[in-house]
This record gives structure tokens, sequence and C-alpha cells, in this order.
């Protein structure tokens, strides 16, 4: 109940008034266990007799009663009495649903609280700072000051350190040359502006000072750099704009991110020291020498001009090396002349010597340990200046080059054609970062161009490796004009090319990264830039009008695909789509493909992935055919080689274009999992509660059970899609079958391992299903699954029927789905977006496994209805488990699209480059996905604010096609900011003010999930932290005598070959974990059970990020360790990687030899490889114990033996 209060003291304030109230309505007749909530907030208007308000009560009978006792005779507060009535506005169900849900707080303990933190947070006065960065003797080099008051704090509530810069009135102290350029350009900052810089405590490795120091300076030492925001006084408010740096249009010198303070009091330093250990848990080391500091004034400017007369490759390796501070720039100059001489002297070579030269600098710095050959290396003279340390990479290359096999490399025809090497450039506020050359997905792109150095994709990304989004109280207007948009219009210069943006994937375009491009001449001789590429990708005149769907045309192109055959002219049909009465698309995005075509397409695209193409061709492709796109399914009743294209997936014409490119395939039926969406909707259709719960018990058990046993771990990484590239589920069954082995246990017991990287790494996928399962209630439902959606070609489904077979020939899995079935697609936002259908069989349709075959008769296609999707490659959930099946149904949402935005003019790359801005600032999918949720939390998804989101949410999703961008200030407004506990990110403090516990569905799984509290017991030093020792002797009961196979020692010159090889191995493997830090730093390093677990356990501000940087890391697993069992096979073996595959269980399928003789032959032989490759891992580890790679190139090899032992036991 809500009661109107006036003539409040204008000396009150809403905490008096509270305190006052709490003295009667915490007192009989009112509840007393436990203590009555309430509210008061005050109206932002009032007169000169006095404030009023609203006091908001749980309940009408308290509010009668109050009213009864108070309302005609007040209660004074700060003097006068506050007079009460009943309200005449309708009672506001969220302040109410609120104070239901949480507890009274003493106003009193709160400002107690507040004034602690007041105290403990408040700036220190600085009477001097510099930015910059530590030099290699231990010293600070200041190289960005500018002139003005600052200070520094711990701002709890923001939970971050905050550096505060005011009054500036001259720019800050660079080099002569920048120092001119800003005068040139006029960019003095205003008088009356602030700089605040911010470090979140993950960015920040510790505090450092010297005890011996009569100065109270400290140092903050940072791992990437802070947010800077300019907050500018304009007209009557403050306006808060992201900016690059102090200076707003310029951004910050390399590498200086560290920040050393001088405060005014000692206790001030030390009071900000306790404040940043005790509530931030920041690291403080205090060292036995004094830290001096060097002011820098006179610094080269990054100027890479030079770099364009060096070959690519190698321009490439040196300004990579400037922009992770390997090198400066000044070093990177003072070795041109020794870097000409190298291309003249080694070629092609003096871009891998360059990069084992930053490998060697880097070497005291970064995670890895090499054990015994790295100590060969430290016992010659070490060389003193650059150009020496240069001619010792040259020398230490050219050794390697001598080695046996010569140098573990995955050269791109050794990978599938459907990856590629390709270069990164990511653009954050304040830096530039080069990664590559990496192995990435390719594209119909590079592909068909070549000169792959010649490409280059560009991320937009913040200081945290998430994405750039406009916040409610700072703009990143400015930061985009200034730092992005000059990049897209005029191009960038990398390795002293120029690149000028070329188009982007639809993914690519909502993770804010575009693919660029610099001149080259193909092979033909002619001259090819971003224009003419772009022109030759088919004719867009119907769309030169409109520069989104412009953009999202090109966009076919780039996405990532696997190649197969080229489509002849005769070979393509066109054929109508399939319309309802009521004109509703039931074909839209899919057609008919010959048995013939399809058979030759999965041949083909085996092939270029260098696997035997044995099994089923799979009933569907989703795919890219020159200008169209979608799906085609399989129908045998096609003669030949005959594909069909409907209007729906013609998107441009591209007749010169005509590789079939894949993107997916239904050759596996994919699990199925709820989310929080679905989950949502599933509760206000009445599904039961107990069971989601049940099957959320059940996903956190089996999580835990993977320390279990190798069967129970095994069966859990291949759930989840963990451990895949190393093969660690085949490699565990194995384990168990093959060696009798189990998990864990005590070290003295031959039938217990424990291996610390397995224990590590297995602690990694615990971790991540638990963390899925807590933040996105990501829950599995066995016996329910995903799949790609098809159009009955057959015309034998009625409406509302559905038709689906699921087939798994590696597990031996067959199901024929009948009855009763929920069907939903993600994202879900309406009540409507689950419907629920009939599974029926149908003799035209058994040929067709792992799609959903959708009827194409009644009045609207129910790929539609399902949050408007279509048959172009969209997976669908079939939702088999009947006590999650709703009682009910909701009728599909039905939404009037935007126009799409167009110009008056033919538009040009210019206006692509407007929609892609408007696109980054406008893009609010993910901000109206938790603003449903919030609504949904506080009423239900029926609720006028939710149906409002799901109608803006379906604008929003078209953005990227129509341009039409939702406005922010359309969206429905929350009370307040509070948020459901279930919102809370990884790591936040679900006990504060910020968050309330959610009585609905979501709220009760998310506090039922355990933090993952199990540890490995951890290596106790006594012995390989492998277990070596157990698995020889496991290995040594197995008979391998009998089967051709021995444990003989390796010949020496094997030995030194797999000890080559296991070094190489490691620092690519280094390669790749530092590739995926959050931080960037060359120094950090993504752990070695993380890349084997096939995880980051790290917490991202984005956890959509987090997983393309988990498929990247991957990907390159894969690819890396794929050529190291290449390595371990025989040297004389026909077809390494068909060989792979055929022994492998993770692979596709076996094969059987004629040859009997040769194959048992081939098998010792490569048993012999892997068996030397696993004795120089258990050398390693014994030397070099915590040797970064060591442990899983020696998994890498006993996976490899365990499969070969499996192969030999079938031939006998």
């Amino acid at each position: 109940m809500d009661l109107f209060m006036k003539r409040i003291a204008l000396a009150a304030s809403e905490e008096d008034v509270k305190v006052e109230l709490a003295k009667i309505l915490h007192k009989p007749p009112f509840p007393l266990e436990p203590p009555l909530n309430f509210d008061v907030y005050f109206f932002k208007k009032f007169d000169t007799r006095g404030k009023v308000g609203i006091l908001n009560l749980p309940t009408v009978s308290v509010g009668n009663t109050f009213l009864y006792a108070y309302g005609s005779t007040g209660v004074p507060v700060k003097g006068p009495r506050i007079i009460f009535s009943r309200s005449n506005k309708p009672v506001n169900q969220d302040r109410l649903a609120i104070l239901n849900a949480t507890s009274w707080q003493d106003p009193k303990a709160l400002r107690a609280e507040k004034e602690r933190r007041i105290r403990e947070g408040r700036p220190h006065k600085l009477t001097s700072y510099g930015f910059g960065r530590f030099l290699d003797d231990g010293s600070f080099s200041s190289e960005c000051v500018a002139e003005g008051e600052a200070d520094i704090a711990c701002d709890l509530e923001r939970r971050q350190v905050r550096f505060t810069l005011r009054k500036q009135s001259q720019r800050p102290s660079l080099d002569d040359d920048i120092a001119f350029m800003l005068s040139m350009i006029h960019l003095d900052l205003h008088l009356d502006s602030t700089v605040s810089v911010s470090y979140p405590p993950a960015a920040i490795d510790s505090i450092v000072d010297s005890r011996v120091s009569d100065r109270p300076t400290l140092f903050i030492r940072a791992t990437a750099f802070p947010i800077f925001v300019t907050e500018v006084a304009c007209r009557d408010r403050q306006e808060s704009r992201r900016s690059q740096g102090l200076i707003p249009d310029i951004p910050m010198p390399h590498g200086c991110f560290n920040l050393a303070c001088t405060f005014a009091e000692a206790h001030d330093k030390d009071s900000f020291i306790y404040a940043c250990r005790t509530r931030f848990r920041i690291p403080h080391h205090s060292q036995e020498v004094d830290i001096s500091i060097h002011k820098r004034t006179l610094i080269t400017p990054p100027n890479f001009d030079f770099l364009s007369d060096l070959p690519f490759k190698l321009a490439f390796e040196v300004e990579k090396a400037v922009t992770n501070w390997t090198l400066s720039i000044s070093d990177a100059h003072s070795l041109k002349g020794t870097l000409d001489d190298l291309c003249r002297t080694h070629g092609d070579a003096a871009a891998p010597i360059f990069q084992k030269f930053s490998s060697l600098l880097e070497d005291e710095s970064t995670c890895r340990k090499r054990g015994r050959r790295r100590a060969r290396r430290r016992n010659r003279p070490a060389p003193t200046t650059l150009v020496d340390r240069l001619m010792h990479a040259v020398n230490v290359y050219l050794e390697e080059q001598q080695r046996p096999r010569g140098r573990l490399t995955i050269a791109p025809s050794a990978t599938s054609a459907g990856v590629s090497y390709t270069y990164h450039l990511i653009l954050t506020p304040t830096r530039h970062i080069l990664e590559g050359p990496v192995i990435d997905q390719s594209n119909s792109v590079l592909r068909r161009f070549g000169n792959h150095e010649c490409f280059l994709r560009v991320s937009f990304q913040d200081e945290n490796r998430s994405k750039l989004r406009r916040d409610q109280d700072v703009s990143i207007a400015d930061l985009l004009a200034q730092r992005y948009r000059p990049v897209l219009l005029n191009g960038c210069i990398v390795a002293g090319r120029r690149y000028h943006m070329l188009g982007y994937s639809m993914s690519g375009l909502k993770e804010h990264s575009l693919w660029f491009v610099t001149p080259f001449q193909d092979d033909e001789g002619r001259l090819l830039d971003a224009q003419t590429i772009r022109e030759s990708l088919g004719d867009f005149s119907r769309l030169q009008h409109q520069p989104a769907k412009l953009g999202a045309r090109w966009s076919q192109a780039f996405s990532a695909t696997d190649p197969s055959i080229t489509i002849q002219p005769n070979e393509i049909q066109r054929i109508p789509d399939r319309k309802s009465p009521l004109g509703s698309d039931m074909t839209d995005g899919c057609s008919p493909i010959s048995f013939e075509l399809s058979r030759e397409i999965w041949k083909a695209n085996q092939r270029t992935k260098q696997r035997p193409a044995r099994g089923k061709t799979p009933s569907a492709f989703q795919f890219r055919l020159g200008g169209a796109k979608g799906m085609v399914v399989r129908d045998n009743t096609l003669e030949g080689r005959v594909i069909c294209l409907r209007p729906s997936q013609i998107k441009f014409d591209a007749p010169d274009n005509r590789t079939f490119d894949i993107q997916s395939t239904s050759a596996r039926p994919k699990a199925m999992f709820l989310n929080r969406p679905l989950i949502v909707i599933m509760e206000y259709l009445g599904v039961s509660i107990e069971r989601v719960i049940e099957l959320q018990d059940f996903s956190i058990n089996e999580a835990q059970s993977i320390r279990t046993s190798f069967k129970d771990a095994s069966k859990v990484l291949q759930q989840h899609g963990f451990g895949t590239s190393f093969h660690l589920p085949s490699l565990f069954r194995n384990m168990s079958a093959i060696l009798n082995l189990k998990l864990g246990g005590e070290v003295t017991d031959d039938t217990y391992l424990y291996n610390d990287l397995v224990a590590k790494s297995l602690h990694c996928a615990e971790t991540h299903i638990l963390r899925e399962l807590k933040y996105r209630a990501h829950i599995a439902v066995p016996g329910s699954f995903t799949l790609l959606g098809v159009s009955d070609e057959w015309d034998c489904l009625d409406e509302n029927e559905i038709y689906a077979t699921v087939q798994d020939e590696k597990t031996g899995l067959y199901q024929e789905i009948t009855g009763l079935v929920a069907i939903t697609r993600s994202p879900q936002i309406h009540p409507g977006d689950i419907q629920v259908v009939t599974a029926v069989r149908r003799p035209a349709l058994e040929h067709l496994t792992n799609v959903v075959v959708f009827s194409c008769r009644g009045n609207r296609a129910m790929s539609s209805c399902l949050g408007g999707g279509d048959l172009d490659g969209d997976d669908f959930n079939l939702i088999l488990d009947p006590e999650i099946i709703p009682r009910h149904v909701a009728t599909p949402g039905e939404y009037k699209s935007l126009p799409i935005k167009e110009t008056p003019h033919v538009c040009g790359i210019e206006d692509v480059v407007n929609f892609i801005f408007d696109y980054i600032e406008a893009d609010l999918v993910g901000h109206i996905a938790i603003s449903h949720l919030r609504f949904s939390d506080r009423a239900d998804p029926s609720c006028k604010e939710c149906l409002d989101l799901a109608q803006l949410a379906s604008h929003a999703v078209d953005f990227p096609k129509t341009g039409t961008p939702v406005k922010f200030q359309n969206l429905p407004r929350h009370p307040d900011r509070t948020k459901p506990d279930f919102l809370a990110r990884e790591g936040a403090d679900v006990e504060s003010d910020m968050y309330y516990n959610s009585k609905k569905l979501l709220g009760q799984l998310f506090r039922r999930v355990p933090i993952n509290d199990w540890m490995p017991d951890g290596w106790n030093g006594s012995q390989s932290p492998s277990g070596g020792d157990i698995v020889e002797r496991a290995l040594e009961r197995v008979g391998l005598y009998g089967l051709g196979l021995s444990l003989a020692a390796p010949s020496e010159e094997l030995h030194e070959e797999m000890m080559y090889l296991l070094e190489e191995y490691g620092l690519q493997l280094l390669a790749i974990g530092t590739t995926h830090t959050i931080s960037k730093n060359k120094d950090a390093c993504v752990s070695e059970a993380e890349l084997v677990s096939g995880t980051i356990l790290a917490n991202w501000s984005d956890h959509r990020k987090r997983r393309e940087a988990v498929g990247a890391m991957n990907l390159q697993t894969h690819e890396l360790v794929r050529s190291v069992r290449a390595e371990m096979r025989a040297s004389n073996a026909a077809n390494r990687e068909q060989e792979e595959d055929e022994l492998s269980d993770d692979g596709e399928w076996d094969e059987d030899e004629d040859d009997y003789y040769r194959e048992s032959r081939l098998i010792a032989e490569s048993f012999q490889r892997a068996w030397a490759a696993w004795c120089v891992a258990e050398e390693e580890l014994k030397n070099e114990p915590q040797s970064y790679g060591s442990q899983s190139f020696g998994l890498i090899a006993l996976g490899r033996m365990l499969e070969l032992i499996k192969a030999a036991k079938e031939l006998v």
C-alpha cells in the first residue's frame, strides 16, 4: 500500500524519515519478526510548505493500521509533522515486489557502512605521478604526464582503482614532435575538464614500493591499459566520454599502462595500499632497493614507415614485437640495416628468424621453461647488443633446420582447406595489437584470391577484450569518431602497408570484427583492391540505395565455410517457393538436392579435410553458393547431379561464383540445453519446476563425476566437447580399457594414476560446466536434441506435424521420434516462442536423419512462429521429456518489420561505414535480453514491458540487415538499478545492494549451483608429475611382445629427433597460450591445463568473446596436435593424415588394409616413434617438472600408443 506524505521538513532526508518511521513500524501492533520492510522516497518537486513523497508499505492491512494511528496526527521528523493520506495513484507493483523480496536493513547501519566506505575510499592527493613502463634494470620510465591536480582512490562501489586529474591547463608531456603536432591541431584540454582513469582489480598485477625510499611513492604494476574517461562541462551538465588517453585524441605511448604515484603524506600511501590489499586482494610487494624514476621527454614517435621496404612477413613480426613491448620503436629503428642484410642473406627465412629472435628476448619473462635444451644455450657467451642477439637467433634457427625431419610446421597444405593462416589487428581505445599468423577458419574470398598476407582481420575491442558498448553514463560517440572511424574510412597501416576495409561476415559484425585488404596483383597480373574484390562478388545493383543490406550481402562471401565442389550451370534448377494461402513463405531458405550431387559434395568436403568419406552422406547442408545461401535437403527422387534454388535463397546474382561452400551439415545430432530465457518462458507455461531442478542436479552431479573415473571423465568430456583437440575422450577410454588404470588415488598403487596435468584439466572442465550452469542455466536435457530445420518437399506432413529421426553412427544411437514434442529455437523472448507439435512417421521421409522436417501446410510456417525463424540454417530444439513439455502454449509473436534504411544517392563504402558505427553504438540485442529477464522476474513474460521488449528484440535482430536501429529511449525503463541475483556476473558479490534474491525458478537454480571448490591435490614432487612409472608398468602388463610392439630404448637419432619435436611443440603451444589471454600482455599465458581441456577460466566481462576465443584456441591446438601426431607416425606411411583418422577413436571410421604385414610394420614403427616421444617427455619432466608443454606432449604420445595397441589387437 502507498501512502502520500506531505509537509516534510526541508532539512529532512529520506534516511531521516525512515529512521523515525522504523521506531513506529517495528513495534506492536505491527509484525515484529522479521522486522517490517518499508521504503520512502521523495518527489523532486516541493514547495515552501515542505517536501512531498510516498511511503511504501508491504500490505493494505499495515497501511490501514498506520493511517488509523497517525493519519490525522502525523509523525514529527526534523521539526514539522509529516501528514499521511492514501495515495490517489495506482500502487507501483515493481516497488512492491522489491519490498516483499528483500528484508529490512537498518538505515543507521547502512549509514555507518557508507561512512566507512567513504573513509576507506576517499581520494588521496598526489604531489606527482607518471604513466610509464618498467625497464629491464627495474627502474621506471615515466613517459606521459599532464599538469593538474591529481588524486587516487579505491572506489569500492564500482570496484576499481581510480586516478583523477583535474584542471589540466597543458597538454601531456610527450616528446617534442607529438607536442608540436598537438599544438597544430589545437587539442588543448579544457580548463574545467577532468580525466578519470580506472583500473579494474583484475588488470593490476601488484602494488610495488620500496622499503628503503624516503619518498611516499608506489607503483601500480598493471597488465593492461586502464579505462580513460574525460568529463567535460557542457552547458548545464557534465558529459562523460570515453577517450584514448590523457588527451582524448591521442593514444597512450606503447606499454605505458603502469602508474607511479607520489603521495602528499606517507599515511595516505599506507591507507591506499591497505585498501587495495584488503578490498581488492591486490598483492603488495616492498622491494629492498630504491626504484628510480626516469622522466623521458624525447621519445621517438611511433613511426613504422621504414617497414614498407621489408618483406611483409618480416615487417609484421617487427611491428608485432613493438606492439607487445618486446622491443621499443627506437630498438626497431636501430635494427633497420641488420634487417636488410637478413633479408638479402636468408630470404623467406628472415621472418621465422626474427620470430625466434623475439622469442629469445622474451625467454626470461614468460611462463615457459624449456629445460635442458635451454640450459645448453645458456652455457654459451650471452650476446649483449641487439644485433648480437639477432645474430644469435640466426644461428639457433639454422641449427634447428638441420635437425632430423626439420622443424615442426603446420603448412596450409597439411591442414584442412577450411582453415588458413590469417593476420589480426586488434584496436582498443589505447593501443593496437598484432597477432598472427594464426590458424583461423577460412572463407570463400580467402580461398578464391589467395595472397593471405594481403588480408587483415581487424577487431575493435575494449581494454578487457569485450566489445565496445555504449553505457548509460558514458558516451562512446567521440571515441568511435576519433579512434575508429578514420580507420574504416581511410584504412590502417600495418607492416608499412595500407589496408582498406573490405567487408565482414554477419557474425563478425556482431563481434565488431571486419576484413581489410591491401592492394595486390593476382596470378594474371591484375591489380586487386577492396573495391575490385567487392565488385567481383556479384551484382548488387538492386541494393545500391541500402547500405546495411549491401553490407549484409557482401557478408555471405566472408562467412566461415568449408569448400567442396564447383557446381556447373546446367546442374542448377530454379524453382518457386511454396506459399501458404495467406502468403507466408513455407520454404523460406530451403530447397532440395539430388542424392548423387550431395554425395559428391560430401566426398569432396572430406577430401579437403583429409578424411576418408565413409558412412552416410548427411541429409542436409547449410551452404553458400555464389549469391545464394540457405539449406539443401536430400531428395532421392531427383536424378543425376541437380541442386534446386528458390527465390528466398538467392540474395543477389553471382553467376561466376559457383563453389558450393559448406557452413554446417546434419552429419551428427547436437545435444539440447536449456537457457535462461527458455526457462523463464517454460516456467510461465507451467512446466514441472521440480523436473527442471532435477535436470540441473543431474548436470551438477555429472560434472562432479568427472573426477571419479576415466570412464566417467571420458563420457562428460565427450558430451561437452572438451579435450577433443588432444583426443582426451578416447585417451581416457583406452587408459581404462587397455591399461586398466583408475583415476587418482595413491601413487604407490599401480592401479591408480595421478597425472598432474590430467587432474588440472579435469578441474578446468568441471569449473567450466558449473560456471555455465550457474551463470547461464546451461542445463542438458538428456534424450532431447538440436537439429537443423528443413522443409517438407514431399508434402506429406499436415499442419503442426514434424518428422525427425536421430542417428549417430559413432555412438550407435538411432531414435525415431514420435508423439508430442515441444519445439523452440534460440533466442527465446516471447511466450509463443515455444510450441507443441506432433512428430509422425512418413515413408517418403525415412531417408532423412538429424533434421527436423517442417510441414508446408497451414497458414503460417512453424519456423516463423518460433521467434521469427526460417529454414536457412536455423537450429531447432526438440524437447522430448514429457515433464517439461508445456501444458498449454501461447500464440506466437508476430511483428511488423521496420523499414530498410535507404540513401537518396547510390551508396558507397562511406555509407556502409556509417552503418557499421550506427550498429556499434546502437546494438541493443544483449541489453534487451537482460532487460527482459529483469522485467519477467518481477512480473512474467506476458507483462506489457516484456511484450514490448519482444517486439523491439525482433527489430534489433534485424538491425544488421535493415539499418534501422532500435532507439535506446524507446526501451521500457526499470524503476531502479537492482537486479535479480541470477544476473550477477561471474565473481560479483550477490550480497551487495545491487542484487536481490529472485523468487522465480531462475533464482532457485542460480543459488543451487555450488562454486567449484574442488582442487586437485597437486603434484607432491616425489616423482614425475605425469605418473610415468605407473603408466610404463601398465604398458608392460599389456603383452606388447605378442602384438609385435616393444618398449625398447629408442635409438639416439630418434631420441634427438623427438627432443627437437618436443621443444618446437612447446614453443608453438606457448604462442597459442599467449594469444588467448585477456590482458594481451606478453607475460600472460593461458595455462597448459586450459589448452588441453579446451577452456579458459579467466573471468571475461563478455561471455561471447570468451566463447569466441575458446573456439579459435581449440582450432589452433587441434591443428598443432594433428601435426605432432603426424610426426609420430612411420616415416614411409603412404597417407599420414588418413592413417591418423583410421586409428583414432575420435576420427571418422576405421579402414582395413589388405596387406597385413605392411600394416603390422607401420603400426610397430609408429609405436616406436610414439614411445620415443613419451620417453623424451618423461626425461624433460624429470629435469624441469614445470616445463610448459612437456606433460601434454606426453599425453599426445600416450594416446597415440594406446590407439596403436588397439589397432594391433584388431589385426591379431
